[in-house]
């Protein structure tokens, strides 16, 4: 330092060398260093003295940030833009229609089903000509409309008046009125489901279907006589079950389950009733999963379906592979093994990168930061670098598919969590429901759609809707297999 130097400038250059706090500095000299405004130091301090500091070092107590945190109160408007149009829209709420809006949102978010509905050309469809199937079609073509709203979100949420309008037209079930209020009834969320795929199946025929597609070899026995064995290889479903009984405690018992159960028919070898076990083995799994849990069966006394409230605990990632026929699933294990390595390259890709952010040292951030961007430039910079990583990874998972896969098939027996429907009340007719979307891009981030209101949680919280009471219960999952 120079003798023209202030007080205040040697304070402040001894708290970068040592750390200690300009208000915790104390120097034993006469008259201290009181007078910060003191500009010719020579006067106070001989050329050539040593000066005795007391104070204690800030070194591991909480420093200022070396990357500032960014708020989006703190963004410009068009930075806010920005990050509030990656948020998704909700649907507004009709009366009792919660059920339509919660399945809405979860098919919207099911990538090849959505592109699908939106490149629907009812124009230059020709099969349409039916007017027994007509309402489908419609149907379809609503859905589509109600889609390119989600997708360009002009407005803070949507009302899909005609959509609803024509379900009913299709689906007379989803028009039923209570008898003493006259309003329409709440209605089951996986029963529109189940419909919808109907709809859905009728325009765009297997080419839909496919990527929901499972596939069963069914055997059945006679338990009185060890002969009477049928197989079967035709059965398929577009979702598994899973029974909740007392013991139920994790959703894959409840799935074997239900692969396993006791029949009494007449047979035809002996010409009387009998007891038939009914084992069923996956011969095909399709890239895209949906897990029923059976939560409602009819209770007489009250004449309402009413739910089974018992915590049945889910995955975030489920393998299936103790469900499938042996020689499918010694198939799938080798192609799972070649995924998981993957799989474990690209987290340790994503470590490697999240501590360079946290450390400051992310070479790419650091040559951005040299180049002035508009907001709608980083922005655009930004979902142009995660697009390039996703389509890197999705081609690394690729390259170990096998080269007899069918159209729709998961290459393995792996399949990570995207979506939940869940229910919030004691029966079918009342209480709420709502959806829960995992961010396409971000595994830890999480959409809750209840109605037109969408907010982000955490995906530590996903894990508390496994039920357990009339809270937010998981009624419908959505599974994706792994690399796709």
């Amino acid at each position: 330092m120079t003798s023209s130097e202030s007080i205040s400038d040697l304070k402040q250059k001894i708290e970068e060398l040592t750390q200690i706090p300009i208000a915790r500095q104390k120097y034993m000299i006469k008259g201290g260093l009181s007078d910060d405004s003191v500009t010719n130091i020579s006067t106070i301090i001989k050329p050539g003295s040593t000066l005795m500091l007391l104070g204690t070092p800030d070194a591991n107590l909480i420093s200022k940030p070396k990357v500032k945190s960014h708020f989006i109160e703190d963004l410009s408007p068009d930075q806010q833009v920005q990050q509030f149009n990656e948020i998704p829209i909700g649907l507004k709420n009709m009366g009792n229609t919660c059920y339509m809006n919660a399945t809405l949102q979860a098919l919207y978010r099911i990538e090849p089903l959505r592109q699908m509905v939106l490149n629907y050309d009812a124009i230059n469809d020709s099969s349409s000509s039916n007017p027994q199937t007509d309402v489908h079609y419609k149907l379809v073509l609503e859905m589509k409309r109600c889609f390119e709203g989600l997708q360009k979100k002009n407005f803070k949420s949507i009302m899909p008046v005609v959509l609803l309008n024509v379900l009913r037209k299709a689906y007379p079930q989803f028009a039923e009125r209570d008898q003493s209020s006259g309003f329409f009834k709440q209605q089951d969320a996986e029963e529109l489901l189940t419909q919808l795929f109907h709809s859905l199946n009728v325009v765009f025929g297997d080419k839909f279907g496919e990527d929901f597609r499972i596939q069963f070899r069914t055997t059945t026995t006679d338990t009185a006589n060890a002969n009477d064995v049928t197989v079967k290889e035709e059965e398929s479903d577009i979702k598994l079950q899973c029974h909740i009984s007392g013991t139920t405690n994790f959703l894959k018992a409840g799935l074997i389950d239900s692969l396993n159960e006791k029949i009494e028919k007449r047979s035809e070898t002996t010409g009387v009733n009998s007891v038939y076990t009914v084992h069923k083995e996956i011969i095909r799994l399709p890239k895209l999963l949906m897990v029923q849990y059976v939560r409602f069966f009819w209770k007489r006394s009250t004449g309402k379906k009413s739910k089974i409230l018992r915590k049945v605990v889910f995955p975030f990632q489920m393998d299936v592979t103790d469900m499938l026929e042996s020689t499918y699933q010694k198939e799938k294990i080798e192609v799972r093994e070649k995924l998981r390595e993957v799989e474990k390259e690209k987290t340790e890709k994503e470590r490697e990168l999240k501590k360079r952010k946290l450390s400051g040292n992310n070479s790419e951030d650091n040559v951005a930061s040299d180049v002035v961007m508009t907001p709608r430039e980083e922005f655009e910079t930004k979902k142009a670098l995660e697009e390039s990583q996703t389509e890197f990874w999705k081609d690394e998972y690729k390259k170990k598919f096998p080269d007899n896969l069918t159209q729709g098939e998961n290459p393995s027996s792996v399949y990570n969590l995207i979506g939940i429907i869940t229910h919030q009340g004691a029966n079918s007719e009342s209480g709420h429901y709502q959806a829960f979307m995992k961010d396409e891009k971000d595994d830890n981030i999480w959409y809750k759609f209840n109605d037109d209101k969408v907010s982000i949680i955490e995906k530590e919280k996903i894990e508390m809707l496994a039920g357990g009471g009339e809270s937010d219960s998981a009624l419908i999952l959505l599974y994706e297999g792994l690399g796709l």
